[in-house]
């Protein structure tokens, strides 16, 4: 009994003191750790109020991390980054020694703030390492950053601003030397939530703020909310601080959202969607056509812009609800702008790919709807073809319309005011290419008197040319008139250098002309057939 007792009190003895040699031996180990990474930490510009590291649950802590850059100017604000609390949990201390593996079940970083100077030499992180592999692997089953507000500098001038909140899945990182390339590494799942975002370049011409940006990797979704985009520069100088024609827009969405977005293949350089859409969007568009148009290149149609994207595009449809667009002129010789607004206008755009992903027979097609100055209701719909054998087709309808109403673009821009008249139906069909446009238009319009207005600063009725005008116009193009009466030719031949837009207008006003003035003839005919 009493030599059992002292092997008891021996083992024990023993066992205590591996325990104290163990826990003595780890603390010194933490503090020798402690200490050399709060020495490396002082040598790369960085400092901490603590650094605590715990051995026994494998986690680390700092506390007040603050790091700078330090550029030889002492003028511009350095980069910059300080977080309150940085806490790795389980560590796998055996891996890493035996395996010359990094295993982390959890990163946080809560708190603090970031500033990057885009003005300053580039972060090299030392001297540059021949590129090759390295033997050390990093994986992390998440990561988890908190309320860390960042900004983007442009020499002193804050560019871009917001707050991020950040988790992401499952890191694995092969190559430590390559962590910029994106396609040498995994990352499963990605979750995150930009608030109070400020957007306003040095070198451009707008400033955009938005909301919130949430994207969400697992639910394939990216929702952008409350964005608005304002031009730096009022009406008068912003084409000219820019030197030539150019459309200066503001606007306000509401909201975007993105949905079925295939983010496995972003590193592939595809960017693959189901639906976009796109609520309650308010746009102001203005154009100062007293400066001078001067653009040397082409402007390729819809579908030939996108191909020549340097990444492979596939959308399913873009749904666009509830927009208002109002489009403002200053007309070259004129003396003030005109408008014409597009109210309720509701769009869907579908099957849009520059790499043919939805096969031979689909193209992309734009319908849309609106209400023309609050009451005419136009419909149309376009054909995007992504082969060049398939035809550009835009057809559609405008029913219901005072032409009074259409006063506030055309007596500034083309100085004639629509005194009376009701546009019930106007139907158009024409095909286009990259050289020009064919078509026709069946008209049905009534009670129609057009007065010219002087070309003064104070316009007023010119009786000379109103009598002239309304002596080769038709009164009234109704349903009693022969149809081919009705019937306009549409023949434009597009300006290259200008967008879609300008083709579909353009295209519409030959064909009104035609009809209104009864100024088609044979040849023209037979060309729109």
């Amino acid at each position: 009994m009493k030599r059992r007792y002292k092997l008891l009190r021996t083992t024990l003895i023993v066992l205590f003191s591996f325990i104290i040699v163990v826990v003595v031996g780890w603390i010194i180990l933490s503090r020798y750790v402690e200490r050399k990474v709060s020495q490396e930490l002082e040598s790369r510009n960085a400092k901490i109020s603590s650094f605590k590291i715990n051995l026994f649950t494998q986690s680390v802590s700092v506390h007040d991390f603050e790091w700078t850059y330090l550029d030889d100017s002492l003028s511009r604000p350095p980069h910059h980054l300080t977080v309150k609390l940085i806490h790795v949990d389980r560590v796998n201390i055996y891996q890493l020694v035996r395996q010359k593996k990094i295993q982390i079940h959890k990163i946080t970083i809560n708190g603090g703030d970031l500033q990057f100077n885009r003005t300053l030499n580039k972060v090299t992180g030392g001297e540059k390492k021949e590129k090759g592999g390295t033997d050390l692997e990093i994986s992390v089953d998440s990561i988890v950053i908190r309320n860390i507000k960042a900004k983007i500098l442009y020499d002193s001038i804050e560019e871009y601003a917001g707050t991020l909140n950040i988790a992401v899945g499952k890191v694995a990182i092969t190559d430590i030397q390559s962590l910029d390339n994106f396609t040498s590494n995994q990352l499963n799942s990605f979750e995150a939530l930009v608030t109070n975002i400020q957007m306003n370049p040095n070198d451009g011409f707008y400033k955009t703020t938005i909301s919130r940006i949430y994207v969400n990797s697992d639910e394939e979704k990216i929702l952008v909310d409350s964005i608005l985009i304002l031009p730096k520069y009022s009406k008068y100088r912003f084409s000219r601080k820019i030197g030539r024609q150019v459309d200066r827009f503001s606007a306000s969405i509401p909201a975007i959202s993105f949905t079925g977005v295939q983010f496995d293949q972003v590193k592939d350089s595809i960017f693959k969607v189901a639906k976009i859409e796109i609520n309650s969007t308010n746009l102001h568009v203005y154009r100062d056509k007293r400066l001078p148009f001067k653009k040397e290149e082409n402007t390729p149609l819809p579908i030939a812009m996108i191909r020549s994207l340097p990444f492979e595009v596939s959308i399913d449809s873009v749904k666009l609800t509830n927009t208002t667009i109002t489009y403002e002129e200053f007309p070259e010789d004129g003396f003030q702008t005109g408008q014409i607004r597009f109210e309720k206008l509701n769009a869907t755009l579908d099957y849009i790919t520059n790499r043919n992903n939805f096969g031979q027979l689909k193209q992309a097609t734009l319908r849309t709807s609106a209400k023309v100055m609050g009451r005419g209701l136009i419909k149309a719909e376009f054909s995007l073809p992504f082969h060049e054998s398939q035809i550009y087709n835009a057809k559609g309808s405008i029913r219901n319309l005072s032409l009074f109403r259409l006063n506030p673009i055309l007596e500034n821009l083309a100085f004639v005011s629509i005194e009376t008249g009701t546009l019930n139906q106007l139907d158009f069909n024409f095909d286009y290419d990259d050289i020009e446009s064919r078509g026709l238009i069946l008209i049905n319009y009534e009670n129609l008197k057009i007065n010219s207005l002087t070309k003064e600063k104070e316009t007023k009725t010119n009786a000379f040319k109103s009598l002239l005008i309304n002596t080769f116009i038709r009164k009234d193009k109704g349903k009693g008139l022969d149809k081919d009466k009705r019937t306009g030719v549409i023949y434009y031949k597009r300006d290259r250098k200008k967008a879609i837009f300008n083709v579909w207008v353009k295209s519409l006003f030959s064909g009104l002309k035609s009809s209104v003035l009864d100024s088609s003839n044979k040849k023209e005919t037979q060309l729109a057939k």
